[in-house]
């Protein structure tokens, strides 16, 4: 790789959101945890730190004051502006809750230059003492939020970049380009690139297996290492029959006759069931469908003989829950993430520029554990049927009236009745927005009336024993969500 920007990631949000501007300018970046060792931070050789700090809570205190004497350019952003200027001998006074927008003044310096106010929503205000050696640069009315130390490379501002804010991404970038001198060679061709040269040398030789579930993570994986890898990929696929209506068919037509991979299909459509019998709560169906899963993989590799595993596992998976273990037997063998940098809009890119068409790149997110928890109680045979066609005439209703590029979800959920008796139909159809606070919120799609009174009809003339259809437009957030859009 060429230069990098390192981001330490203290907030999860900003940390991606800063990742994903600095990239599509062109200049590379990598996400760590907030708490990394020094030692970690300069193997890597970044020409700059972007310390990702959120704009409520407290003031995070697991910085390596070591990093700051370390000769690496620095920008704390949000609330880790306040623990570099307490690490430099500052003081940061009790934050104000603001939630107001205020006009925040600039001082001349190398990340603001011309930038003399700017209008910005601030939750939080961490007011700052400085010492002689760190020169204010930001205030809002008489209270200091930002401040460059005069003799290290050190800047510190109290509120983060949101989105459509160009002041603020002005600054990130002078930062990257001016102060860190990063250039602008990063992007889909160069990735690719680099992850085909890195996934042949950490193979060798030798093999490497890859367990694909029909998502677009494993397929682009998948296909970056038969790229780099031909024959000695193989590939395999758990046919688990909680997928949505002609999907198994679909991945396996496109990725063995258009993509050319050795993918292997193994038929456990009954064992799942079986896993799946008696067990009601989300949590329970979930456990056994990643143990049924791991199982039948363990299975369909004994015997193989490889060196090394793909994962198709995306930035946004690693900050949540961390990498976890493989699906895959990995004792003794190289485990290579390709997509472990990146977030999901960004494997999109990539999937384009490997040449996959829109139904691949861009189809709505799924979870890996399917139809089985979009069923409210029991995950039975007769159950899935109904609400594969139900959720199938959704989609396809979705389609036609050129609703699904707006969407980031659209699907069915399955409920029984009171009366226990057939089922109930609800539709979900969101979008999704950042939430300034942080996190992400569902906004429910204002769908066409007509639209669902032809989807109601239709969908009770096709499976009459579902009783009722109802439209879900309950906002984003709740536990509900949470359980249906994993």
């Amino acid at each position: 790789m060429q230069d990098m920007l390192l981001i330490l990631n203290f907030d999860d949000r900003y940390a991606s959101a800063a990742a994903i501007k600095l990239r599509g300018e062109g200049i590379y970046c990598r996400i760590l945890p907030g708490d990394a060792l020094p030692g970690e931070i300069l193997a890597l050789s970044p020409l700059g730190i972007v310390l990702a700090g959120g704009v409520v809570g407290k003031v995070p205190m697991s910085l390596d004051g070591r990093l700051l004497h370390a000769g690496i350019p620095i920008l704390a952003l949000g609330n880790t502006a306040a623990s570099v200027a307490m690490l430099l001998n500052g003081k940061s006074l009790p934050p104000q809750e603001r939630e107001t927008v205020d006009t925040v003044r600039f001082e001349p310096s190398p990340l603001t230059e011309e930038l003399s106010e700017s209008e910005r929503m601030l939750h939080t205000v961490y007011p700052l003492e400085l010492t002689e050696e760190i020169a204010p640069i930001a205030y809002i009315g008489e209270e200091i939020i930002g401040f460059r130390h005069d003799a290290l490379s050190i800047y510190g501002l109290g509120f983060q970049i949101e989105s459509n804010d160009p002041d603020g991404f002005g600054i990130l970038l002078r930062f990257a380009r001016e102060v860190c001198g990063c250039t602008s060679w990063w992007n889909e061709s160069a990735f690719i690139s680099a992850s085909r040269s890195d996934i042949a040398a950490a193979v060798g030789e030798g093999t490497a297996i890859c367990a694909m579930t029909g998502g677009l993570d494993s397929g682009v994986s998948a296909t970056l290492a038969h790229r780099a890898l031909g024959d000695r990929l193989r590939c395999f696929f758990v046919d688990t029959g909680l997928l949505r209506e002609n999907e198994a068919e679909d991945f396996l037509t496109y990725y063995r006759e258009k993509e050319n991979l050795h993918i292997t299909r193994t038929n456990a459509q009954e064992r799942f069931l079986e896993a799946l019998q008696g067990k009601t709560s989300q949590e329970e169906k979930r456990a056994a469908i990643d143990g049924c899963l791991r199982q039948v993989l363990h299975e369909a590799v004994a015997g193989v003989d490889y060196t090394a595993i793909i994962r198709g596992i995306t930035c946004s998976e690693v900050m949540r829950f961390g990498y976890g273990q493989t699906l895959l037997p990995s004792e003794g063998k190289t485990v290579i993430a390709p997509l472990r940098e990146l977030f999901k809009e960004e494997v999109r890119y990539v999937g384009e520029k490997l040449g996959m068409p829109p139904e691949i790149t861009a189809a709505q997110p799924f979870p890996g554990s399917g139809l089985a928890l979009r069923i409210h109680g029991e995950a039975t045979p007769e159950r899935l049927n109904t609400l594969r066609k139900a959720d199938d005439m959704f989609c396809e209703a979705i389609v036609a009236a050129g609703l699904h590029k707006k969407l980031w979800k659209y699907y069915a959920k399955l409920y029984r009745d009171d009366a226990d008796q057939g089922g109930i139909i609800s539709l979900r159809a969101v979008g999704r927005v950042d939430v300034q606070s942080g996190g992400a919120a569902t906004i429910p799609a204002r769908l066409p009336y007509d639209l669902l009174e032809r989807y109601v009809q239709s969908v009770r003339e096709r499976c009459p024993e579902i009783r009722k259809v109802v439209y879900d437009v309950t906002p984003g957030g709740g536990s509900l969500d949470a359980m249906w859009l994993d």
